[in-house]
């Protein structure tokens, strides 16, 4: 029963974030260039604060998803290319092997004209004989008979049944037209092959061409893709400048301190001074200023501005550095650490009057993303002088 309670409560948890992203998507989709104007507007005021935080959350996704379209695309136009550059090479030896079919066919027709020639010598030659024997026997038998062969073949074997072929003559006539239909069959084959080569080189030529209208599509694409990009890249950040200067004018109206900074050295009323300026600013766990704190990086920002160079260190470090103070011997400028049990977490600035100024957040979670999670002044009395771990003077 628990299983499936569990199991139903991912479900519904997981629809629920499929749902807000569609929301999300739905609610700027196609209207994006009237929510750039919206909330990168300089007077952007803080009932827009939420509509325009989502807007730059769908921005930063856009980006996301378009850099992935971006690598996609660039991948297949190189793909596309390497398509363009084995089809031509493919047409190129399509092309080689054309000619060299072409000049086959050339080089074997000219054999057979050759073949051809010897025969109508041969041809020739029985005919003077004929014409001879005609004159003898004054008659037009023999060229009749003659003329009714029906081959070159049945020409020589009516000859030899006339006694005027001697077999080597037929043989070697038999042969001459041997020779010349086989390369009659060879010239017909290597046509054949030509024209089905031809076809393939068409072929080839047209995928080519499709490629290469491919390619200009995807560049085109691309170019969209990447002109995309760089305009959500721009309104990003005008969207971030936007929501961080109203802010900052929250801020200063928001966080004050009416009190000031007491009695002490020059030196540390200048660091608590410095550290009052940053009321308001948000709380960026290992942010050191000068936009985003955390409780240690304020300490370290507000000494070197001071003019005393300390060095970076956590909560616990500033803890075990410079000198001990008692409670009643703090100063303007001396740090108090905080501990909740499992050792040092928490470090403040002394300003005096019993109050202290601290980066206050909720630790490694906190990244900006609290407005009230920030620079602010706290009183040195009950919840926290019960966390008190111990107090330093650092310079």
């Amino acid at each position: 029963m628990k299983k499936a309670f569990i199991l139903s409560l991912a479900f519904a948890l997981s629809f629920s974030l499929m749902q807000s992203k569609t929301i999300q998507a739905d609610e700027f989709s196609g209207k994006e260039d009237e929510y750039i104007s919206l909330c990168s507007s300089a007077t952007l005021t803080k009932s827009k604060e939420k509509v325009c935080k989502r807007f730059n959350k769908y921005l930063k996704d856009k980006t996301s998803n378009l850099k992935s379209s971006i690598n996609n695309s660039k991948a297949d136009i190189d793909k596309t290319s390497n398509n363009i550059e084995e089809t031509n090479k493919k047409v190129e030896e399509l092309t080689d092997r054309i000619t060299e079919l072409l000049k086959q066919i050339e080089y074997y027709k000219v054999t057979i004209q050759n073949y051809q020639n010897e025969i109508d010598t041969k041809v020739k030659q029985i005919g003077s004989r004929m014409y001879s024997m005609q004159s003898t026997y004054n008659t037009n038998a023999f060229i009749s008979y003659l003329l009714e062969s029906k081959s070159i073949s049945d020409l020589y074997s009516r000859l030899a049944s006339l006694g005027q072929l001697t077999s080597y003559e037929k043989q070697l006539a038999e042969e001459i037209e041997q020779k010349k239909k086989e390369k009659q069959e060879q010239v017909k084959a290597m046509t054949e092959a030509q024209i089905k080569l031809a076809e393939e080189k068409k072929k080839q030529k047209e995928l080519a061409n499709h490629y290469i209208e491919l390619k200009a599509q995807q560049q085109k694409q691309l170019a969209e893709q990447q002109q995309l990009k760089s305009k959500y890249n721009s309104a990003q950040s005008k969207v971030d400048a936007a929501l961080e200067a109203m802010y900052e004018r929250d801020r200063a109206s928001r966080v004050t301190y009416s009190g000031t900074v007491g009695k002490g050295s020059a030196t540390g009323r200048a660091i608590a001074s410095a550290a009052l300026t940053q009321l308001g600013h948000r709380y960026y766990w290992g942010a050191t200023g000068p936009t985003y704190y955390d409780c240690s990086g304020l300490v370290y920002w507000a000494y070197n501005k001071a003019g005393i160079g300390i060095g970076r260190l956590t909560a616990a470090g500033y803890a075990a550095s410079g000198k001990s103070v008692s409670r009643a011997s703090l100063s303007p400028g001396d740090v108090i650490t905080f501990s909740y049990g499992s050792g040092v977490a928490h470090i403040g600035i002394y300003i005096g009057n019993d109050h202290f100024v601290h980066a206050s957040g909720r630790g490694s979670s906190t990244h900006g993303q609290d407005p009230n999670q920030c620079v602010k002044v706290a009183t040195l009395s009950g919840r926290w002088t019960s966390f008190v771990h111990n107090y330093r003077r650092l310079y």
